[in-house]
């Protein structure tokens, strides 16, 4: 039951209705939100969330205990215990086949572990999961004793499957109160569900069979068409990726909670650091919060600091699928830090580039241009399924094979991206990128059904492809 389907739209409405009439109960809502997560689940799989319930329960107790034992070194043993119960599940079920693959003797492990079915957004419920324990065991997060309440945050459907991850610490007490949104709110989700439906169908569902074509057909095609494919690949991957996260983030304030914005314009970055700031907001945080200030962060000489950004890339990359493709992309993103780190130039930008100008200076679009093209290439690990792939791509692409003409059909798939970034760049500034600054309200529905009207042309009318982040 994908976000941009009739199904999904039927389900929601009357589930809406329901909720929002509970609007005085909070538990009552808590409890029509879990049953609801538990049903959108079930569509996705045909069979009941067994390991998502599992895993409620075990983080539920946990935190209970961890917050009743005054004892340090108690309280911390039982820290460790739950979150390597936590996350052997998410071990076993999704790496256990590369790691047995990896260690001789264990091929027999290996097969039977490739037959293991992984429950769809393993790695967003369990990082919430590990995300609150931590929080109650470090006093940042107050422990939630009612079930139906911990439940419905845990398994809330609008980000299961695909993110933003929530911070236990902004979103959970949200659930201790009962919601119902205003107009304003109303307005703003029905402006971003229209642009993140525009990103996935109109764009990134265009754009998708050209990026499989180039990538399928890599020994046949010129460095050229490879290298337009890869940037296709990247492009497309953000419009898929946040075109979801909007629908989430808006769906999710129709309930009446507010997620984490997952994406803030990546693509007008000015160095690989900001860049990861941007992208995948919702992880980038959780990484921090858990894995790099807990380590020293940038505290640490300039080789411990090296060190770490590198472990925390491999980890990425490890997060994203169980693959040595995976961790060469994190790795690669890792290494181009470490020029700006020795050169003392890594500039944490606070704002986007140019604001209040129509175009970026000739400084900010060299430094955008050089951030696009380091951050793409790396996406050549991401999607090649294995090293042979990506290796014969790096050779065409970084060969006299570059200077030939491209495949027309790659070269025109990147139009469809044009009116996405164009509108995103005038729109920066803006909370979300179909606002409007008019009291005049046929203006913005002017705009909305422009929106619909150019979704429903350009949308290619085939099979509705699956968000391309649900694999993780």
């Amino acid at each position: 039951m994908l976000f941009n389907t009739q199904n999904f739209a039927i389900f929601f409405s009357i589930f809406l209705v329901g909720y929002w009439l509970c609007y005085k109960w909070k538990n009552v809502q808590n409890l029509v939100l879990l049953l609801g997560s538990g049903y959108f689940y079930y569509c996705f799989r045909n069979s009941l969330p067994v390991y998502l319930y599992t895993l409620i329960i075990t983080g539920y107790f946990s935190a209970i205990l961890i917050d009743r034992i005054e004892e340090k070194k108690k309280k911390k043993l039982l820290l460790v215990c739950s979150l390597i119960l936590i996350g052997a599940g998410l071990t076993y079920t999704k790496y256990s086949g590369f790691l047995f693959g990896s260690i001789p003797g264990l091929s027999g492990w290996q097969a039977s572990a490739m037959h293991v079915i992984v429950p769809i957004g393993i790695s967003y419920f369990t990082f919430s999961s590990i995300g609150y324990i931590s929080d109650v065991y470090r006093g940042k997060t107050a422990v939630e004793r009612n079930f139906i309440t911990y439940a419905a945050y845990i398994s809330y459907f609008p980000h299961i499957l695909s993110g933003p991850i929530p911070s236990s610490a902004t979103i959970l007490p949200q659930f201790s109160r009962s919601r119902i949104p205003t107009y304003a709110e109303i307005e703003r989700s029905a402006g971003e569900i229209i642009w993140g439906t525009f990103k996935k169908m109109a764009v990134a569902d265009n754009m998708v069979m050209a990026v499989n074509y180039c990538f399928e057909h890599y020994s046949y095609l010129n460095g050229f068409t490879l290298l337009l494919g890869v940037v296709s690949f990247n492009l497309y991957l953000y419009a898929d990726f946040s075109g979801y996260s909007d629908i989430a983030m808006a769906i999710s304030r129709l309930l009446g909670i507010e997620l984490t914005r997952n994406f803030q314009m990546p693509f007008f970055s000015r160095n690989p650091a900001e860049y990861w700031r941007r992208w995948h907001t919702s992880l980038n945080k959780w990484m921090t919060n858990y894995i790099y200030l807990p380590m020293g962060g940038n505290q640490n000489n300039k080789f411990q600091y090296i060190f770490l950004i590198l472990f925390i890339f491999s980890f990425s990359g490890l997060w994203h699928g169980a693959s040595y493709n995976f961790i060469c992309w994190g790795l690669m993103n890792g290494v181009y830090f470490i020029p700006y780190i020795l050169t003392n130039s890594l500039v944490r930008y606070k704002t986007l580039p140019s604001p209040g100008r129509i175009l970026p200076t000739l400084k900010e679009t060299w430094q955008i241009a050089l951030t696009f093209t380091l951050t793409t290439l790396t996406r050549i690990f991401f999607r090649s399924p294995d090293f042979q792939v990506a290796g014969a791509l790096f050779r065409k692409i970084f060969s006299a094979d570059l200077f030939h003409a491209p495949l027309p059909i790659v070269a025109r798939n990147l139009w469809w991206c044009v009116p996405m970034m164009a509108l995103e760049w005038v729109q920066r500034e803006k909370n979300y990128f179909l606002e409007l600054k008019t009291n005049k309200v046929y203006l913005r529905l002017i705009l909305y059904a422009i929106v619909i009207f150019a979704t429903w042309q350009l949308f290619p009318r085939r099979d509705l492809i699956e968000y391309y982040y649900f694999k993780f």
